[in-house]
């Protein structure tokens, strides 16, 4: 994918820009709206500030949206999309999330050496009777999350998308260095934070106005009792810092694995001492 790509337009002092009009940062890989017409010759917001009296920042280029916080913020390109990428130090796990694909391959090369490659076949077929096995279109698993990647300091990560018809997008590429906090009992739930908004008239006709919806969840893990200084490490390490929380390790077989995948930040995370072996950890997750 190009920077700028088709129907991105690369920010200039010399340009005259009207209310509303979109252009992108090479520097930060960002896209900025003007909020004035006769735009002409003001800087666009240096990061972490997003928006001045000109311009405002709402959202990320196309080639770097897979790397963005937001899953729902997706790079779209042609089939095969190969994204290759160089952590700089040693990591374990990988996350990717927000695929719109039929298979995707995960390589790990050290040096000339490829000493990690998995493939994915994204393609689900979850029927319930004969009409659906006739019928039903195919679904797409969205994520996948692995934490076998072996621990060299200098690999190279190779992703290769793949789609017979349309185009391929993803939406979240997650690396680093996993934790194990327990195990998820059953019971646990998943919700949203719903932003979309509806206003009625005094004759009682809706105004429907969709934002996004962001998923959250609730759920009870038991740690071992010797993992909880671990623990306690983990929570101030991740205070308002966005980690991938990850309830199942099934790949997605599981048909609650999306359900309990969180790419987000904790407003929960208690940690209960009362039984003698196994410390009950109260996890609330809320999505970025």
């Amino acid at each position: 994918m190009a920077e700028p790509d088709a129907g991105e337009s690369v920010y200039s002092a010399a340009t005259t820009y009207a209310l509303g009009a979109r252009v992108i940062s090479l520097a930060s890989h960002r896209l900025y709206e003007s909020l004035q017409a006769s735009n002409v010759g003001q800087a666009l917001p240096v990061p972490p500030e997003t928006q001045t009296d000109w311009w405002i920042e709402v959202g990320v280029t196309n080639r770097y949206a897979c790397v963005d916080l937001a899953r729902n913020t997706q790079s779209v390109g042609a089939s095969p999309m190969v994204i290759t990428i160089t952590p700089g130090q040693r990591i374990n796990a990988l996350a990717v999330m927000g695929m719109e694909a039929d298979g995707v391959q995960i390589q790990m090369h050290n040096g000339a050496d490829v000493v990690y490659d998995k493939t994915f076949d994204l393609r689900l077929r979850r029927v319930r009777n004969g009409f659906e096995y006739a019928f039903k279109p195919f679904d797409l698993q969205p994520s996948v999350v692995q934490f076998d990647l072996p621990p060299f300091s200098n690999s190279v990560i190779t992703l290769t998308l793949t789609r017979s018809t349309g185009v391929v997008r993803i939406g979240s590429i997650v690396v680093g260095t996993y934790a194990y906090l327990g195990a998820t009992e059953f019971g646990a739930v998943n919700d949203a934070l719903n932003f979309s908004t509806i206003d009625r008239d005094i004759y009682g006709t809706a105004t429907l106005i969709p934002r996004r919806t962001l998923p959250k969840t609730n759920q009870t893990v038991l740690a071992d009792k010797n993992i909880v200084s671990d623990l306690l490490d983990i929570r101030t390490r991740l205070n308002a810092v966005p980690a991938v929380w990850s309830g199942l390790d099934d790949v997605g077989s599981d048909g609650y694995f999306e359900a309990l995948l969180i790419l987000g930040v904790y407003k929960q995370f208690s940690i209960n001492l009362a039984r003698p072996v196994k410390a009950e950890v109260q996890l609330e997750l809320e999505e970025i």
